[in-house]
């Protein structure tokens, strides 16, 4: 029976003592009030990391295993790491002593994956981050209708800024992305999107939350909330392998809550990192690889919102093996809870605020 369930009859069963100790005409007052009184609406978040599917075969269908977690919520949000295309033309802006020295790397999957990535009941995917761009804006053209055609929502890139920018919602949740790095010459190798040209959007802040980029976020996120009841903002950002988050991420995280984000939700480091709950919202700084070829424990976040207002969380570990992703059996996930839960500890006696404390 789920949360939502469990909660209305419960309300249904304190309104039914509550009325009978009244007497029966008071009773049945109370009764035909009450029961005109809107329930409660839940509505569930299942958050995933990055979807790495290149070198991986379309035959193995990487995600399938997790098909269950992901319907098990209301809306379903990855990042859409790897651009879904065949074009062959890669970006010039990653040189080729770049790609040789690892420390750019062009990638792409086939654009087949798409209706498996809806299969497994995806609704929303990120696309503001590094690899987006990889194919230019052919790359990103044909990773865009691949998706239309099978009714995933995308941000973060677009033909334009403003459409990278835009807010996409299903069942008021609303979804904004955005491409966080630190350093302006390494955003500016990715194409970030302007008004005539496509690209990703990304966060001009030079690894410092001013007031100027509060104003930013206050408008960007604030200013499209619309009737979204829960607004997601997911940033591509941090360090890759890091397990805890850089000074950085924790600032532009919390500046995000005070803008109006209901949920801040990180991708990048390919690695598992903490989170904590701000102001009585939740960030998650990395959900790690959600799929890859390498292999690894990964997981899902499962958040739950009641009328609007988050009210419980739950990690679900995973683990990347053979090329698949899959649920941790229940009796080995007890250890991958309590390192989920001391990856939180960790942020929560670094970045000490009274408004903070760690999720789990």
């Amino acid at each position: 029976m789920s949360t939502f369930r469990r909660n209305f009859l419960r309300r249904c069963v304190d309104i039914l003592f509550r009325a009978v100790s009244f007497g029966p005409v008071i009773f049945q007052a109370i009764i035909a009030t009450t029961l005109l009184l809107p329930a409660p609406k839940g509505t569930t978040l299942v958050l995933g990391g990055d979807i790495m599917l290149n070198q991986l075969p379309l035959k193995s269908k990487p995600l399938e295993s997790l098909k269950p977690l992901f319907e098990s919520g209301t809306v379903t949000l990855a990042n859409l790491e790897i651009p879904l295309t065949d074009t062959k033309a890669g970006t010039p802006y990653k040189s080729a002593a770049e790609i040789k020295a690892r420390t750019q790397y062009i990638l792409k999957a086939d654009p087949k994956f798409a209706p498996q990535i809806k299969a497994v009941g995806i609704d929303l995917v990120s696309l503001g981050n590094n690899h987006a761009m990889d194919y230019r804006a052919d790359g990103l053209n044909q990773m865009i209708q691949a998706l239309t055609q099978q009714g995933i929502l995308y941000t973060g890139a677009g033909p334009t800024l403003s459409e990278a920018k835009e807010i996409v919602s299903k069942a008021n949740v609303g979804l904004v992305s955005a491409l966080a790095f630190m350093n302006t010459s390494a955003i500016n190798k990715l194409t970030p999107a302007r008004d005539d040209r496509p690209g990703i959007h990304a966060l001009f802040f030079n690894g410092t939350v001013t007031d100027k980029a509060k104003a930013y976020l206050k408008d960007w996120i604030s200013g499209q909330r619309g009737k979204n009841e829960i607004v997601v903002v997911a940033l591509h950002w941090g360090i890759e392998r890091m397990t805890t988050p850089t000074p950085y991420q924790v600032a532009l995280a919390r500046a995000c809550i005070d803008a109006g984000a209901d949920v801040v939700w990180g991708h990048h480091p390919h690695v598992l990192q903490g989170a904590e709950v701000y102001k009585g919202k939740p960030i998650l700084y990395s959900m790690g690889n959600l799929i890859s070829k390498k292999e690894g424990p990964t997981g899902l976040a499962r958040i739950y919102f009641e009328d609007g207002q988050f009210k419980k969380f739950r990690f679900l570990p995973c683990q990347i093996s053979g090329g698949r992703a899959k649920p941790t059996p229940e009796k080995q996930s007890k250890p991958r809870l309590e390192a989920f839960k001391r990856l939180s500890q960790a942020i929560s006696r670094k970045y000490k605020s009274k408004f903070a404390q760690p999720l789990y």
